[in-house]
């Protein structure tokens, strides 16, 4: 029987739906019965997690995160996910507020890449992310070397983030190449799509090879972790 899976969502609600769908697109599954149950919360009145971080807002999102992913403990999940990538610096705590196993993305996308003999990416996150080293941290007890855009290239992820993803706007694709191709001159071997808001650009858009989602990695360490996984989940890496 599969495991129950729930969600602590709305950061942003549409990289939560999508986080969604990749959950059911990587789960092998025949008929309905198959699939994962899931219990969602999305919770777009979390407090900005990057603002938080960053000093600028003393609204600290944890006690509402906390708070959904006790809720959820109640209702008897089996895993837990939070498909926002800035939220995970607070992880651990997290973590310690529950009994039950919550998702760590960045440590599944770190064995991954180590799996695969990668070590050098391109991280585009955003300022919070960046600033504190919450890739850095974990992948290297992997041996692997992060890379960031420079001043320019960060803000203009930022800006594809806020102003055009979480805006609803259409996302300024020259930027994105941008960076993406300085991060690759700079010796990277992939590049990592480190903010779900950036897996909305991939859904959207051509994005080229060698670019790894971090909603891919999310999505697929649940489907394993709960149920029967398409081999896809093994081949995250765009060619």
């Amino acid at each position: 029987m599969n495991k129950k899976l729930g969600i602590i969502g709305g950061l942003g609600p549409m990289a939560t739906a999508y986080f969604m769908r990749r959950i059911i697109e990587l789960t092998d599954a025949k008929t309905d019965q198959e699939n994962i149950e899931m219990i969602i919360y999305n919770c777009p009145s979390i407090p900005d997690r990057t603002g938080y971080i960053l000093g600028e807002s003393s609204e600290s999102p944890l006690p509402k995160i906390t708070e959904l992913a006790n809720s959820l403990e109640r209702q008897n999940v089996d895993y837990i996910a939070m498909p926002c990538i800035t939220a995970h610096f607070f992880h651990d705590q997290l973590a310690d507020s529950v009994m039950i196993p919550v998702s760590n993305g960045i440590k599944e996308a770190a064995q991954y890449l180590s799996e695969r003999g990668i070590s050098k990416v391109g991280i585009m996150a955003t300022d919070g992310t960046a600033s504190m080293h919450l890739f850095d941290s974990v992948f290297k007890d992997y041996d692997i070397k992060c890379i960031y855009p420079d001043a320019a290239g960060q803000k203009a992820v930022m800006s594809i983030i806020y102003d055009d993803v979480k805006a609803g706007q259409p996302v300024n694709m020259d930027a994105f190449e941008q960076v993406k191709n300085q991060l690759l001159d700079a010796g990277a071997q992939v590049v990592i799509l480190g903010c779900t808001e950036l897996s909305i650009v991939k859904r959207d858009y051509e994005v080229g090879a060698n670019v790894l989602d971090i909603v891919d990695v999310l999505a697929a360490d649940c489907v394993k972790k709960c149920a029967k996984a398409r081999p896809e989940c093994d081949n995250l890496i765009t060619k």
